[in-house]
């Protein structure tokens, strides 16, 4: 078996030189080289520094199998390289992980999300943007205000993997045929910003397989494509019978002001400029009336206190949980479970269950 050519691979991956390397890990620059080119191979502590830093497994280097990177779509991507593989190699190793403790638990799950028909990229259109919005709003049952339960929607009944991370720029979404569909948002973003994120990523987990074909599998997303992503986003978050019926209740001889739409837009959770381009479509007022109302909205201080943003956990709820059992089921030793949660050992220790008394005794309530 040989891991140099891995070694090096999972360095170039994630943008370090052999410099940065050997600084992260303390291994030297000659050692580093050689086991890159297959000149000597490293102790099982040089390994497993090395995977820690470059954000691997230890199976990664380990089997014999061509491993293929997913693809990340980044809704901006930064402009240092060395921050954009840093963040998808710590995306990578969250899903693997993830999917790594739903096979320890045989509770590896899909579900498939709502699908169009076959559709070629360059046929697609907002008409397919409408239909696609209305079939995920009717199939998901979004309800009224989907914002309040999309997320846990797609966590609980689709597995969508969702992480939350500082990290540059606002969102990236991956699809991968060993652990399925993630989305990474920025947890410093807003709570309305990762709403939107998270519906717009959720388009192009919707139609991965219409865009990324052919020459283009390995590509970004197109201006056109994002475009589609952000009308997706908004008919999603605003659906034209719940947005209007608020619009209309609150119209005064046939006007409506900038504080109430700000008040319906903290409703559905989305931005007021979102809201305005929304109305475009509900009221066939034209893009540059909008844009004119959009430049009004920056002038004018709205006396509202400040949106409500909750700092959102890295890790998913139903993540931790398998982690825990996992652990508890002497599944995970105290140290991958340590390495899994991004925790110190002391913290990992806490999670074990100290009281013998109640390791073999199930305790249970009576709902009679």
């Amino acid at each position: 078996m040989d891991i140099g050519p891995k070694l090096k691979t999972a360095r170039n991956a994630i943008g370090y030189t052999l410099k940065k390397a050997t600084r992260e890990s303390g291994i030297g620059e000659s050692s580093i080289s050689d086991f890159e080119n297959s000149k000597r191979e490293p102790k099982f502590s040089q390994l497993s520094r090395l995977a820690e830093i470059y954000q691997k497994s230890i199976e990664f280097f380990l089997t014999d199998e061509a491993l293929t990177e997913s693809l990340m779509l980044w809704r901006v991507e930064p402009d240092a390289e060395e921050e954009k593989k840093k963040a998808e190699a710590k995306f990578r190793q969250l899903c693997q992980q993830y999917h790594n403790l739903e096979v320890l638990m045989g509770e590896a799950k899909k579900n498939t999300l709502p699908q169009l028909e076959t559709i070629q990229a360059e046929n697609f259109d907002y008409q397919q943007v409408n239909s696609l919005a209305e079939k995920v709003q009717t199939e998901l049952q979004l309800g009224n205000i989907p914002s309040t339960s999309l997320k846990q929607i797609l966590e609980e009944k689709y597995y969508v993997k969702i992480f939350h991370m500082d990290f540059p720029e606002s969102a990236i979404s991956t699809k991968s045929e060993e652990f399925g569909l993630a989305v990474l948002l920025n947890r410093n973003s807003k709570l309305w910003r990762r709403n939107y994120d998270l519906a717009h990523e959720l388009f192009h987990l919707l139609t991965w397989d219409i865009f990324r074909k052919g020459d283009i599998d390995t590509a970004g997303p197109s201006k056109r494509e994002e475009k589609f992503a952000n009308a997706f986003a908004s008919r999603l978050l605003l659906p034209a019978e719940s947005v209007k019926d608020k619009i209309e209740a609150s119209r005064q001889e046939g006007k409506v002001s900038f504080d109430v739409l700000d008040e319906i837009a903290r409703e559905f959770c989305v931005s007021l400029e979102a809201l305005l381009w929304r109305m475009v479509y509900l009221y066939n007022i034209t893009p540059e009336n909008i844009e004119k109302h959009v430049e009004q909205t920056k002038k004018v201080k709205i006396l509202r206190p400040s949106r409500r943003s909750d700092e959102p956990d890295e890790l998913p709820e139903r993540y931790c949980s398998l982690a825990i059992r996992a652990l508890n089921e002497g599944k995970l030793s105290l140290m991958q479970f340590r390495k899994y949660m991004g925790i110190s050992y002391r913290e990992a220790q806490e999670y074990l269950t100290e009281d013998e008394d109640f390791k073999d005794e199930k305790i249970s309530i009576s709902v009679a």
